[in-house]
């Protein structure tokens, strides 16, 4: 007992038992694949299977390609985020039974949030039935018809960054950064479409939405590093009460929100876009002239018990800028990089919007960009090689057996979808480096399994606003190409390195591109 009480008081002794514990804590998960007999590669310390991407040695997508190659021939195998197991699904129909078949028991993403922050009660990131009500709800919201409503004010946004695209091919030196252009046009669409506000992002340089946007994408090391460890120790996470977003971003969008619906509440005005259907859906519950029909009883009870108060609807007008801005950006500089790459593909794009735009008398509408049909395949190859997100996951919310096998799944599992894995497997697209967007013709759809495609997601919880996105996307493409030509110069990155601290597929140093008017 006296050697016992001494030891307690050796510092080397309570050294090497603090070192013990942390050891055996961060390791003590590592037998789970072995035990299940699931392919695994072994993890390391603090890491688990993703130490490059935690250091920010690598990209998302770089090192997402990389673990999807560690095991070519299985159809799932196991990885550690840092000492939590996860499963890695490359299998087609397993991923549409996690999507779609077997969607009750992976409903949710299982991203931990601290409820702290108002924005955080957002559509992305809400699960069970308040997720399922809250959908219900805004679903109608983003429908063809309530879209096509808002066509002018995208028009709008599009005859502005037409203007800038002008001024600069005026100059002598007309290469700009088509990511930023990009983004100064998403963030005014995105500014008025969900906020009803003219943030005129592309003309001025003090635009407050663009400060946001700002802080929002440059995160600093913290919020990189736990947007990582968070799906690894959500219990940490939370214990600690992290915060995801700067305080600053979270009271300017409280208080945007709280001044427009008090000027559409007081002076009953209309502009037909989202905020004037969340105001709706506020105050009446449902947008009953999309809703008519399409609900079953769970569902009508699931939303009246969902209420859209300010703070709600500002989440939503959050997520949506958040969603909308800057992945639209990146796709549409993105095609441009590849346009100008392909100088045939690109001149085959530009004929495609003339020839359609000569049916509609010259005039840019919204039936007008749906028969734009080599611009789709375009934007579904950019889409394909330069996917959104890199991955995505959902939470086993049961125990659920893999098909056909009798590994069992525990609940709590996350599970992950390698989307740029996916897209750039030989397998799923002959030579993926390739830009080829006759992938997309519909003979060649037709051959592929559709669960190898998902910029969007699929299934109940795949993105809401993916007609929308598709929409300023294209918008912001007719408005460069229209009338001009993009062109590779000496500042192009050429391959293109993507950002290690972003969590989406982003360039790490713009997108640019030299612009060369051709009406003259």
């Amino acid at each position: 007992m006296w050697i016992i009480f001494q030891l307690l008081w050796d510092p080397f002794f309570l050294l090497g038992l603090l070192l013990a514990t942390i050891y055996y804590y961060f390791t003590a998960t590592f037998d789970f694949w072995a035990k299940k007999n699931v392919p695994f590669r072994k993890p390391i310390i603090f890491f688990g299977n993703f130490k490059e991407l935690l250091l920010f040695r690598k990209s998302q997508p770089e090192g997402i390609l990389e673990i999807y190659n560690w095991f070519k021939n299985e159809d799932y195998f196991g990885v550690f985020r840092v000492r939590t197991p996860s499963l890695i699904i490359k299998n087609p129909e397993l991923i549409k039974d996690v999507f779609v078949k077997d969607f009750a028991n992976f409903s949710n993403r299982g991203i931990p949030i601290n409820n702290t922050d108002p924005l955080m009660g957002n559509l992305f990131n809400l699960e069970g039935e308040k997720w399922k009500g809250l959908k219900s709800k805004l679903t109608p919201a983003f429908s063809p018809s309530k879209i096509k409503g808002m066509f002018y004010l995208l028009e709008e946004c599009a005859g502005q960054l037409e203007k800038i695209i002008i001024n600069v091919t005026k100059e002598n030196e007309s290469i700009v950064d088509t990511r930023v252009l990009a983004a100064n046009y998403t963030i005014d669409v995105i500014g008025t479409c969900a906020f009803g506000i003219q943030t005129n992002a592309i003309n001025s340089k003090d635009c407050e939405f663009k400060t946001m946007a700002r802080k929002l994408s440059k995160s600093s090391l913290k919020t990189s590093i736990w947007r990582m460890l968070r799906p690894a120790m959500p219990t940490l996470f939370k214990i600690l009460g992290v915060q995801m977003i700067d305080p600053e971003v979270t009271k300017f969008f409280k208080s945007v929100v709280s001044q427009v619906i008090k000027q559409r509440e007081n002076q009953e005005l209309k502009r037909h876009d989202f905020m004037d259907l969340l105001i709706e859906l506020k105050n009446k519950g449902t947008l009953e002239a999309d809703n008519k029909g399409k609900e079953n009883h769970d569902d009508e009870q699931l939303t009246k018990k969902i209420e859209l108060d300010e703070d709600t609807i500002t989440a939503q007008a959050f997520v949506f800028f958040v969603a909308g801005y800057d992945t639209s950006a990146n796709v549409i500089s993105f095609c441009l990089h590849e346009l100008a790459l392909n100088s045939e593909i690109q001149e085959i794009t530009r004929r495609d919007i003339l020839d359609t735009l000569e049916k509609y008398d010259g005039k840019l509408t919204y039936d007008a960009i749906q028969e734009m049909k080599y611009l789709d395949m375009v934007v579904s190859e950019t889409l394909r090689k330069y996917p959104l997100s890199p991955l995505l996951s959902r939470k086993c919310e049961g125990p659920y057996k893999i098909p056909g096998t009798e590994i069992e799944l525990p609940a709590g599992m996350r599970v992950i979808i390698p989307i740029y894995g996916l897209h750039h497997d030989a397998n799923n697209y002959p030579d993926p480096e390739i830009f080829d967007p006759e992938r997309f013709n519909e003979e060649n759809k037709k051959k592929r399994h559709p669960f190898v495609y998902l910029p969007f997601g699929d299934g109940p919880r795949g993105c809401i606003g993916q007609r929308f996105a598709y929409l300023q996307t294209k918008m912001g493409i007719i408005t460069f190409l229209r009338n001009h030509r993009v062109e590779l110069c000496e500042k192009s990155a050429i391959p293109l390195i993507f950002s290690r601290r972003n969590y989406m597929t982003s360039s790490e140093k713009g997108i640019w591109l030299k612009i060369v008017s051709i009406t003259n």
